[in-house]
C-alpha cells in the first residue's frame, strides 16, 4: 500500500485534518482517509472525518471520485498527491510513505 499524507485545513468542516491517500495493492484500488488532526503531529484514527472503508460507493472507484469527496468536505489536496497515487497504481507500489506540505512539497519520503 502506498501512503501519501498531507496536513491541511478543510474549510467546510472548519478543522485541521490529515489526509491519507494512496494505492492499495492487495485490493487493487485507490483509497482515501481523512482524519481530524490533533494539536501536535498526531491524528484521531478512532473516528475519521471520511474513510473509503465506510463508503460503499467508493469500491473500485478512480481518483476522480475521491477528488469529489475532498471538494465536498472542503479539502484542497495538492495535485502532486493525486499524480503520485496514479503513478503508484501504474507501478503497483507497496511500502511507500510520503509526507507533503499543504503546498505540495515533499517533506519526508520513506
Amino acid at each position: 500500500m502506498s501512503q501519501h499524507f498531507v496536513r491541511l485545513h478543510c474549510a467546510r468542516i472548519s478543522a485541521e485534518v490529515i489526509v491519507q491517500l494512496g494505492w492499495d495493492r492487495p485490493l487493487s484500488e485507490f483509497y482515501m482517509v481523512v482524519f481530524a488532526a490533533k494539536e501536535k503531529d498526531g491524528f484521531n484514527d478512532d473516528h475519521p472525518v471520511y474513510s473509503n472503508l465506510n463508503d460503499d460507493d467508493s469500491i473500485g472507484k478512480e481518483l476522480d471520485y475521491y477528488k469529489r469527496v475532498a471538494r465536498q468536505i472542503g479539502c484542497e489536496i495538492p495535485d502532486v498527491m493525486w499524480r503520485a497515487a496514479y503513478q503508484d497504481r501504474e507501478f503497483n507500489v507497496v511500502n511507500k510513505i510520503v509526507h507533503y506540505s499543504k503546498d505540495g512539497n515533499v517533506l519526508e519520503a520513506c
